[in-house]
């Protein structure tokens, strides 16, 4: 084992592997075409047991994921900075080139991948980290908090129309991407890359400002003393986590009776950042326990969170699209979830496997590799000169 890896926080990659499974299982509900679907077409098609999964689905995790899992890239980055402070680097010009090669692989996944790419929005954020890692810690954490709260506030000035899901009732995506030909589906991805503004533009808008948010509060968790001290506070942060929890559940049902939020009422699209700190939390009391089996089977998968990220769109094209086994828009709730979880099994015995003979994964050995500007040692040990 490398001194790198004896280093790692095998449990904050265990909760970083949860997020990034909770992703996946978010991300093939559009790559299996019921995302496209309108209510309409999923009422018509789905069961009662996929009707409620689905129902299950958009109030707890739609969002919710995505949502936590740009705050475990904001506390990743800041343990990455830390790093590169106590080596003495001047990392500035490293970290521009860092995020720059992070906006190419998201430009590379929206075009030939998954078109709802949240890559180059992270590097797009994290071109401001060098900058806000100098801020202080109260400056940090209210700015962070400020901008979570400024979604709603932007919702309201903007005059733009509230956010609806995305990217329900555009049924030419499923034609686009049931077609055997994979420049369809590059073709598709482009369009609705390009499109995406016109048609969720709300949604875009709160998004910004809470990924803004969770990406800064990140930042401030990682570099305080709460990563150290997590054991210690299991009881405080289930508590915590329990009460972010039940207030953003509350805005949510809220949310479902209202149908045009008014005024003050635009507060409760709060819900989506307090139910993603509340898992967060909730998730972290639990894993920071006593390790289990959990630890062992997940803890790979998350030190190749990118890569795991990657390979879950292209085994989605291969099972639901054209051009592989063509099950897009057949498949019910229930259905996609069993696959996705199967897919994030997959990669976790992947990463386990992997990482007996490597110390990076493939994507993340890439990514480092081009903002290094020469190729880094892979094998595990590759830097002592033994054999892998």
């Amino acid at each position: 084992m490398t001194k790198a890896s004896k280093q790692r926080d095998t449990k904050l990659d265990t909760l970083r592997a949860t997020v990034l499974c909770v992703v996946v299982i978010m991300n093939m509900m559009t790559l299996s075409g019921l995302a496209y679907m309108s209510p309409e077409m999923r009422d018509d098609m789905l069961g009662a047991a996929d009707r409620w999964a689905w129902s299950f689905l958009n109030v707890f995790l739609d969002g919710k994921a995505l949502a936590a899992f740009s705050f475990m890239f904001g506390l990743s980055f800041s343990m990455i900075l830390q790093r590169a402070g106590r080596a003495g680097e001047t990392f500035v010009a490293r970290f521009l080139r860092r995020f720059l090669v992070l906006g190419l692989i998201g430009l590379f996944n929206a075009i030939f991948l998954f078109w709802a790419d949240i890559l180059m929005t992270y590097a797009l954020l994290g071109l401001a980290l060098p900058f806000a890692a100098r801020l202080s810690q109260r400056m940090l954490v209210t700015l962070g908090a400020g901008l979570v709260l400024a979604g709603p506030f932007a919702l309201i000035l903007s005059g733009v129309e509230p956010p609806a899901p995305v990217p329900e009732g555009q049924t030419e995506s499923l034609e686009a991407y049931a077609s055997p030909s994979y420049a369809d589906t590059v073709s598709q991805n482009l369009e609705m890359v390009t499109g995406a503004g016109d048609t969720a533009s709300g949604t875009l808008l709160l998004r910004l400002f809470t990924l803004s948010g969770l990406f800064l509060l990140g930042l401030a968790v990682g570099r305080s003393r709460l990563p150290g001290q997590v054991t210690e506070k299991r009881a405080m942060l289930a508590r915590l986590g329990a009460l972010s929890l039940a207030l953003g559940l509350s805005a949510g049902f809220a949310l479902k009776l209202i149908d045009t939020p008014q005024g003050a009422l635009f507060m409760l699209y709060l819900e989506t950042p307090l139910m993603a700190l509340g898992y967060l939390m909730l998730l972290a009391a639990a894993l920071y326990g006593r390790e289990t089996w959990l630890h062992s089977l997940l803890a790979p998968l998350g030190r190749m969170s990118l890569t795991g990220y990657l390979s879950a769109s292209l085994l989605g094209q291969l099972i639901f699209y054209g051009w592989g086994f063509q099950l897009i828009g057949e498949l019910g709730t229930l259905g996609v979830i069993a696959l996705a979880i199967a897919t994030v099994l997959v990669l976790a015995g992947f990463a386990q496997l992997w990482f007996r003979h490597f110390q990076y994964g493939p994507w993340e050995w890439l990514w480092r590799s081009l903002t290094d500007l020469r190729p880094q040692p892979l094998a595990r040990n590759a830097k002592t000169g033994e054999k892998a």
